[in-house]
């Protein structure tokens, strides 16, 4: 996890460097920042995870689910956002603030969520992580513990106080929580990918077309 976070910020320096906050620039940015957790996670899948991470074609059944699980996750944005407004809590995130007046680039994310961020994210910290260590503590054990560490990379980019970043780490947690039970339940990690991708899609188009 720590291995996929690093590579991607070291792919994604050039991109920062040459191109700044051009839409060119950004997209690279998230492409290769992904690009580290997908190539860490298919090393280690490779040279030490001693079991097959399942990915086979959803049935009827699973797509349920898997829209049911990205609707559901929608509920803890908003909870997070009434929690913001009574108690005052201001936070903020880094790339969201890259984003500012970039509609083409939001949109850009849209695609990304499903063909790139989904996959990426899912293949390391559920396939990868959760798998490695389901085999050591137990499957309920993992699915938390993997979590946390989902909450990692995501927290960096987060602004504001102590309370700010707990807050808004809750987003990541309860992703992680949820794609890591969808992904025990059928022992098929084309759920979780999709069901990411397609919150993550949800959201920026919320953002594009309200923010826009």
């Amino acid at each position: 996890m720590i291995g996929g976070t690093v590579l991607g910020g070291i792919l994604s320096v050039p991109a920062l460097l040459l191109g700044g906050t051009s839409l060119v620039a950004l997209t690279a940015l998230f492409v290769l920042s992904q690009a580290g957790y997908a190539i860490t996670g298919w090393i280690y899948a490779q040279r030490w995870l001693n079991k097959t991470i399942p990915i086979k074609i959803p049935t009827k059944y699973q797509a349920v689910w898997i829209v049911a699980s990205a609707i559901g996750m929608l509920a803890i944005p908003i909870i997070i956002e009434i929690i913001s407004s009574t108690t005052g809590i201001q936070y903020g995130r880094v790339d969201q603030q890259l984003l500012t007046g970039s509609p083409e680039m939001v949109l850009i994310l849209v695609v990304l969520s499903v063909v790139l961020i989904g996959p990426a994210e899912e293949y390391l910290f559920r396939g990868v992580v959760q798998g490695r260590l389901s085999q050591s503590m137990g499957t309920p054990a993992a699915i938390v513990t993997a979590s946390l560490l989902f909450v990692l990379p995501h927290a960096i980019g987060y602004t504001g106080g102590v309370a700010a970043v707990v807050l808004l780490s809750l987003v990541p947690f309860s992703l992680g929580l949820v794609m890591g039970a969808l992904y025990e339940r059928f022992e098929n990690l084309s759920l979780p990918i999709l069901a990411h991708g397609l919150y993550n899609a949800i959201l920026f188009l919320t953002t594009y077309f309200t923010a826009f």
